[in-house]
């Protein structure tokens, strides 16, 4: 029972079929060594735009565009997950036409969100951007690692 009891899982975005930018909820990593974003995409009408942001609080008041690992869980009701790979702070760019009802798994380290410049960001959302005003149907879970493994784990979301 450990493997269960040390990792806290949240949704962050409940299936939404959106022509516009949708945003996760903020997640909070203070408590947490690590997040692992699972976007599930449905029907893709258009190009999807995947990117993920450091967070200054849960509301938040400033946001910056990171580079981030992810890898791409092929088709459901398969288990086939490509290799990790490197996208920039642009974004990653799911395909209309080829990328429908697939899993991406995206992770962020805490360390990761720590900005010298502008002080510490220890929050994270990701932000789905459809190319234009036709519907993408989408959804989220945060899995979080906590710092030290408890019965209840500790908020993420303030």
């Amino acid at each position: 029972m450990k493997a269960i009891d040390s990792i806290h899982a949240v949704p962050v975005l409940a299936p939404v079929s959106t022509t516009a930018a949708v945003q996760t909820d903020v997640v909070g990593l203070k408590k947490y060594h690590a997040a692992k974003f699972l976007i599930l995409l449905g029907a893709l009408a258009v190009d999807l735009t995947i990117t993920v942001e450091k967070c200054d609080n849960t509301t938040p008041s400033n946001s910056t565009a990171i580079a981030f690992r992810y890898r791409e869980h092929v088709a459901v009701g398969t288990d086939t997950t490509g290799a990790w790979s490197e996208a920039e702070s642009t974004g990653l760019v799911m395909t209309g036409s080829t990328d429908n009802n697939i899993m991406v798994e995206i992770l962020v380290e805490g360390s990761e969100l720590h900005d010298v410049t502008t002080s510490e960001r220890p929050y994270v959302r990701v932000v789905l951007t459809p190319a234009s005003g036709s519907a993408c149907l989408v959804s989220a879970v945060a899995v979080l690692e906590p710092r030290y493994a408890q019965a209840v784990p500790p908020s993420a979301v303030d």
